[in-house]
């Protein structure tokens, strides 16, 4: 009798239909009985599902949809376009550069401009100059003007002589109200102050005053920033998809919502090796300066446009056995389904198979419903479910 008594003690619990046990820590775990977990050894909690309820569902209550923010979407055919969406610099516009250069060797006697970042003016005087060289062909200037007055004219062409003598002190950089300064005074000029034939940003700070500077050498190199480079870096594998179009567009994160249009206007014909990439570059304006070199942008290569089913992009539950979303049905539940995608941008991602126009898509909260599955079915819920 005891041992009979015991046995029926020890009688396993009864299956109940539409309810498993699971473990809050080990949700892979399922069980049909109740009893401690295999794994960490806590009690199975137990979890009740609905009659018609399919395998791959999960249902919510009124409340849990609104503290989960759960939003859906209906599918339908949108207009659709390839994108791709490029990490990229603002720089310079190599062709917006100029220098201010010593056209002769001298010292550098005084800098109106010092600074990196200072903005210099077309006609700006910007350094002068003292040298010997050009005092010195300034006094043949005066003494061919003396001649040319005194002798008129002779055998010798002191008028010639005078106008070479001029050419080549305007050639050295000097201006006409400069070369008239000394043609009425009579006396050559010491130092000789030095104009910007150009305007733009100065790049980089100039010698310091009292150094000599070589001819040629640049003394100053201004930056045109009125227009800019936005350069980014293509993979190679990508670069077909340029041939196809060359429309893009520039946003940057510091301006929320502009949208930069244009086209690329340079692909590097040089692969990188090491990283097969390529470079790539748009011109963007920027008349009013609020663009700078070296802030951070986007380029987006933008391709043909055409109709396609498409959900929204943040609906899409990428994995590696495949891609997922997640549909209300028509019993008010929510149902993980398989799907496979085409074209994608920012915004929509085409569907080609596993989703039809008309069906409610979840566009906000998937995650959560993916993890509830989880807790509910395992590791692996979507097994048996591949497209």
């Amino acid at each position: 009798m005891v041992i009979l008594l015991f046995a029926a003690c020890t009688k396993p619990a009864p299956v109940e239909e539409n309810v498993y046990y699971t473990c809050s820590m080990d949700p892979q775990v399922v069980e049909q009985r109740p009893g401690p977990c295999p794994i960490c050894k806590m009690p199975l909690v137990r979890v009740e599902t609905a009659p018609d309820q399919k395998e791959n569902e999960v249902k919510l209550s009124d409340d849990q949809i609104r503290l989960a923010n759960i939003q859906t979407d209906t599918v339908r055919l949108r207009p659709l376009g390839e994108e791709i969406t490029l990490a990229a610099t603002l720089r310079e516009n190599q062709n917006g550069i100029n220098t201010v250069s010593a056209r002769l060797t001298g010292r550098l006697e005084h800098l109106f401009v010092r600074n990196a970042g200072e903005y210099v003016r077309a006609g700006q005087a910007v350094f002068e100059l003292y040298s010997e060289e050009l005092a010195a062909a300034q006094q043949d200037y005066l003494l061919a003007l003396k001649s040319k007055n005194r002798y008129g004219s002779t055998d010798l062409d002191f008028s010639r002589i005078a106008d070479a003598a001029r050419n080549k002190l305007m050639l050295w950089g000097m201006t006409e109200a400069q070369l008239y300064e000394i043609e009425q005074s009579g006396s050559t000029k010491n130092t000789v102050t030095f104009y910007s034939r150009y305007a733009g940003y100065v790049m980089e700070a100039p010698p310091a005053e009292g150094s000599y500077v070589a001819e040629g050498s640049t003394v100053l190199k201004l930056v045109d920033l009125r227009t800019l480079w936005a350069e980014a870096q293509l993979y190679i594998s990508d670069l077909p998809f340029l041939a196809k179009t060359r429309e893009a567009s520039v946003t940057l994160p510091y301006y929320p919502g502009r949208i930069l249009p244009g086209k690329v206007s340079f692909v590097n014909p040089n692969l990188e090796t090491s990283s097969k990439i390529v470079l790539v570059r748009m011109e963007i304006f920027n008349q009013s300066g609020e663009y700078q070199p070296g802030m951070q942008a986007w380029i987006t290569l933008k391709g043909k446009t055409r109709n396609a089913i498409a959900v929204p992009t943040n609906s899409i539950i990428q994995e590696s056995r495949g891609v997922t979303v997640w549909i209300k049905n028509t019993r008010g539940g929510f149902e993980g389904r398989m799907v496979q995608t085409g074209i994608a941008n920012e915004d929509y991602t085409e569907i080609i198979e596993g989703l039809k126009a008309g069906e409610i898509v979840v566009v906000s909260g998937a995650y959560l419903l993916q993890s509830e599955l989880v807790f509910k079915k395992g590791a692996d819920p979507m097994a048996g479910h591949k497209m």
